[in-house]
């Protein structure tokens, strides 16, 4: 029988990232990327002015995961959807592998110590003709269908050049970016400076540090996301900015998120890490704390906390328009589907995991009327312990 799965609820997400910020360290000779063609996005100051779910998708599509003793799937840690493959790593760092109908297909690669075996799998990416897995100090590589191929090793952990990846993604112009993060750093005021990113050679040596720490960095479920020929960053804590990365290795400003009045405009003040971590109540009556930024043709996607509540924006490129939602909000109509976030986004479609539970407190809350045009009845005895429930939300033009 399948445990009881630990998943939070989307605002418990993303006030568990708004909170998890370690320590941080004086700002100083920071690196100012390009702002030049940087649109600026304007975030209403009323955030609790919320919007009618249906004003922003044109349908629903609901598709759950198989559980068998294989596959049974303790919390999404973050999906992407290939062709007609879906990818999940889950909480026991596997990577999981379904069909487009949600039945399991096989599992890349096992946790272990030996060869082609990983201890953690920390982040994945999928090319045409094979997959990699980044683990502690290692990529390894398999085939499309799972078999082993190789490892490539590193080691960046000395403190003049920390870097613990927790993320990467290739380079266009050769090797990868890894996201070292901040959670090992014991000393942030030596001479050799830190970063948050660091271009990685093909041999695994580091080139070149970008983003200076300054702070603590945050948590999401990813860092890197890709739209046509840019890489995009998801953004880190106090930093309103979307970075891209073009096809020759230029980093630059590609979105900013002016939240006005909301917007914290100070230095983020240095914890004292000998001390238990603690809330910060004036950093929490701003917005400080962004991520699972996507962007499709149409649309532009964030999520965000302000006051221990969970938001998300959205930006219509053609109406230059925000919109706003939120899975707290008082304001929902029973002929509504509740929108819990996104972790992806397929074309003009963005993709979220959700419980059983969770739809069965939807099926609770709206009108026999909307549950019928939903078809929503079939998951009225969904088992909870069961695997999630992608949630395909379409975006309208």
């Amino acid at each position: 029988m399948k445990l009881k799965s630990f998943r939070t609820t989307f605002t418990g997400i993303i006030l568990i990232f708004f909170s998890s910020i370690l320590f941080s360290c004086k700002e100083e000779n920071k690196k100012e990327y390009s702002h030049v063609s940087t649109q600026i996005i304007n975030i209403p100051d009323q955030l609790d002015i919320t919007t009618h779910a249906d004003s922003i998708f044109s349908t629903l599509t609901f598709v759950p995961l198989e559980t068998t003793d294989e596959c049974i799937i303790s919390f999404v840690m973050n999906l992407k959807i290939i062709d007609s493959l879906i990818y999940i790593n889950d909480g026991l760092k596997r990577l999981l592998v379904f069909d487009s109908n949600g039945k399991f297909k096989y599992q890349i690669g096992s946790k272990g110590n030996g060869p082609g075996e990983y201890l953690e799998m920390r982040d994945y990416i999928i090319y045409k003709d094979r997959i990699e897995i980044l683990d502690f100090k290692k990529i390894l590589t398999y085939s499309l269908t799972g078999e082993y191929i190789k490892t490539k090793h590193f080691d960046f952990l000395d403190q003049n050049q920390y870097c613990n990846a927790d993320y990467f993604t290739p380079a266009p112009t050769g090797g990868y970016y890894f996201w070292g993060g901040t959670s090992g750093i014991k000393d942030f005021r030596t001479k050799n400076k830190k970063y948050l990113m660091y271009h990685i050679s093909d041999d695994m040596k580091i080139k070149k540090g970008e983003f200076l720490i300054t702070h603590g960095s945050g948590s999401c479920f990813y860092r890197y996301s890709h739209y046509k020929d840019w890489i995009l960053i998801d953004p880190s804590y106090g930093d309103y900015n979307i970075y891209q990365i073009d096809n020759q290795g230029e980093i630059s400003s590609r979105y900013y998120f002016d939240f006005g009045k909301n917007a914290y405009k100070g230095e983020i003040p240095i914890p004292d890490k000998s001390k238990a971590p603690q809330i910060n109540e004036e950093l929490n009556s701003y917005v400080l704390e962004m991520n699972n930024f996507l962007e499709t043709q149409n649309w532009i996607h964030i999520d965000f906390a302000y006051k221990q509540k969970a938001y998300s924006a959205f930006y219509s490129k053609k109406k230059d328009k925000v919109y706003l939602l939120s899975p707290a909000s008082p304001n929902l109509s029973p002929d509504e589907f509740r929108f819990w976030g996104a972790l992806f986004a397929k074309g003009e479609t963005l993709v979220m995991p959700i419980d059983a539970s969770w739809l069965h407190a939807e099926l609770n809350r709206m009108s026999p009327e909307y549950i019928k045009k939903l078809q929503l009845e079939k998951y009225k005895d969904q088992d909870e312990f069961n695997n999630p429930i992608l949630v395909y939300y379409t975006l309208k033009e």
